[in-house]
């Protein structure tokens, strides 16, 4: 959705329809309802996050828990009314933090709103990004520090967005790394 934000949604899901999209990514509850009018879905839905949380302050940051709980335990079940299967959140950025220490706050705030993704059968799905060109210092920017993060909340319901032009930059040889991590990613 962000790439076209310059165009008004309605006429954005009318030529989707007629070019024959099935979904428009990154689309929140307020945008579900007029895509179901076009027939459209979003293979990965988001909202508009609390004040102070974004790309670069997300779970990493244990300050940011109590206000990602309360707006995920929000945005699950309006997801699962309209049918939206998968959630996108992200790490945020290092701050002088260690990967193992980024680690343990993502786990912990993730596993504060995954009973609820669980019991409404949504995918909360962590972006690998990259660090080297686009996103400075972002924690979740390889895919076995994804892998590991997913095993640590040992959830089927926890998984990675996995952005191949990012993590090209990153790792190289994508395709080896989708082969043997394919079962921790949700979406490509």
């Amino acid at each position: 959705r962000w790439c076209y934000s310059s165009i008004p949604f309605e006429e954005l899901c009318q030529a989707a329809k007629e070019i024959g999209l099935e979904s428009i990514e990154l689309t929140g509850p307020e945008e579900w309802e007029i895509m179901k009018k076009y027939g459209l879905t979003s293979a990965m839905g988001w909202g508009k996050y609390p004040e102070g949380v974004g790309l670069t302050n997300f779970f990493a940051n244990p300050a940011n828990h109590d206000a990602l709980t309360a707006f995920y335990e929000d945005l699950i079940p309006k997801a699962a009314a309209a049918g939206i299967k998968n959630l996108i959140c992200l790490s945020g950025n290092r701050d002088g933090r260690s990967d193992y220490e980024n680690l343990l706050n993502c786990q912990k705030g993730i596993r504060r709103i995954i009973k609820t993704a669980e019991k409404y059968d949504i995918t909360i799905s962590m972006e690998l990004l990259n660090s080297k060109v686009d996103h400075k210092n972002y924690v979740c920017d390889r895919t076995e520090w994804g892998v590991i993060l997913c095993e640590m909340v040992g959830s089927p319901n926890f998984k990675l967005l996995y952005d191949i032009y990012h993590m090209q930059i990153m790792e190289g040889d994508v395709i080896a790394t989708i082969q043997k991590y394919h079962r921790y990613i949700s979406h490509y």
